[in-house]
């Protein structure tokens, strides 16, 4: 059975604690509704294929980057360090199950993420879309003012 969504990603450890999960992905939602792990393989560098993260699923939501796309959100993660575990696959998303990857849960011990307080960069379009989006207006109706 399907418990697990693996990712091929460029994204490192340090920045998917950051960021509270890995992201920019296109995704089957039905599929990842019913996967409770995240296993991030990396895709770059010596490394390349190397499992490095189990993470416990807490939802999907839009990519901050790519809204088009999305963020599989994690409550709690372990490192792991497992060479070899991506198979090669032309999709960046594969879906599995902790014990197709070898991988005994009973083994793992889990860490709270703390999530911390990022402060991003926008441009004045995306800061008046996102405060449109949670005012329930229009981003038009949004002036912004900068003094210097």
């Amino acid at each position: 059975m399907e418990d697990t969504v693996m990712t091929f990603t460029e994204n490192d450890l340090e920045t998917i604690k950051t960021k509270g999960g890995d992201y920019n992905w296109v995704l089957n939602q039905n599929r990842v509704a019913n996967c409770k792990y995240l296993v991030c393989c990396h895709s770059q560098g010596a490394k390349r294929g190397t499992a490095f993260l189990v993470g416990l699923i807490s939802k999907t939501e839009d990519s901050e980057e790519r809204p088009e796309r999305a963020k599989i959100c994690i409550s709690e993660y372990t490192e792991i360090n497992i060479p070899d575990v991506w198979g090669g696959w032309q999709n960046p998303v594969h879906y599995t199950s902790l014990e197709e990857l070898g991988i005994n849960i009973s083994d793992l011990k889990f860490e709270k993420l703390e999530k911390k307080n990022e402060v991003l960069s926008l441009t004045l379009e995306q800061a008046k879309q996102g405060l449109a989006k949670s005012f329930g207006v229009k981003p038009e109706q949004i002036e912004i003012s900068i003094k210097a």
